[in-house]
């Protein structure tokens, strides 16, 4: 049997499929990575720790690289853990002071005077998706009112479904009426995410639309939604979750805990006050 590393590429590849993975994720978090592999030379931990170093230290490349050589390692039974070259980098920290309020996020939303652009910023707001995918929902569902979006297949995590927070929102922005902005649909979610980046810049919202997502996250802890549920609906784990919002789930857990401490709790008499 081969064992160069493009067998070993299609074996990984065929897996990643039958597990349920989306196309997309493959081609953006995978083979970008795995496509710099010497195809017909053997796969050994010396070449994939090759492939670990040859990307530049604390960067997302190196994260990304360290993640599929992994992977790839334990699939085809190679003893190699790149884990200590993973460095510093984390796309996952959010600075509590950019993400916007919902009061900023109405006022830029009846600054627009786009209706298409508008309608993006609204869907993006209420229901914390992707950038990408406010282009990649079930349209008809909208336009017949229903509340719960549905996230189609074709995107970077795959199908599902999602709530909005606020729900008042779906009637102020006018979500049922779907209008999107004229841009070519049939190119990756990357380059649709970097449209939506550029209007937002050009238009000068004084927030990136990935800011929108995050302030969804944390509206749902203030509702009360089990930030699991919340993971779920965003599309990724709950441990992705807990290691973005974690600041916001310790305040909300704690203060969940106390509210439930001070339930039918009795005080003794207070010491009236002398004069």
């Amino acid at each position: 049997m081969p064992d160069n590393c493009s067998h070993w590429i299609e074996r990984f590849r065929e897996d990643f499929a039958h597990r349920g993975s989306s196309e997309t994720t493959w081609n953006g978090d995978y083979w970008k990575m795995l496509k710099r592999l010497p195809m017909d030379a053997p796969l050994t931990a010396q070449v994939l720790h090759e492939l670990v170093t040859g990307t530049k230290p604390n960067t997302k490349s190196r994260r990304r690289a360290c993640m599929v050589a992994r992977q790839l390692a334990q699939f085809a039974a190679i003893d190699y853990n790149p884990k200590r070259y993973e460095g510093k980098y984390s796309s996952d920290s959010v600075d509590p002071r950019s993400v916007p309020s919902d009061e900023s996020i109405v006022s830029e939303w009846t600054r627009l005077t786009n209706p298409g652009w508008k309608w993006v910023m609204g869907i993006l707001a209420t229901y914390g998706l992707r950038p990408h995918e406010a282009f990649r929902l079930d349209f008809d569902a909208l336009k017949q009112c229903d509340r719960i979006v549905q996230v189609q297949k074709n995107t970077k995590t795959g199908k599902r479904q999602v709530w909005a927070y606020h729900p008042e929102w779906f009637d102020a922005f006018h979500l049922d009426c779907v209008e999107l902005p004229s841009i070519q649909m049939d190119r990756p979610n990357e380059a649709i995410g970097r449209s939506v980046n550029h209007y937002f810049r050009d238009a000068n919202v004084p927030f990136n639309p990935m800011l929108l997502r995050h302030r969804w996250a944390i509206r749902s802890l203030e509702y009360g939604l089990d930030y699991k549920l919340a993971a779920r609906m965003m599309g990724h784990s709950y441990i992705v979750h807990e290691r973005i919002y974690h600041r916001w789930i310790d305040r909300t857990v704690l203060q969940s805990a106390y509210d439930r401490s001070l339930e039918n709790h009795q005080v003794p008499p207070l010491p009236k006050d002398s004069d």
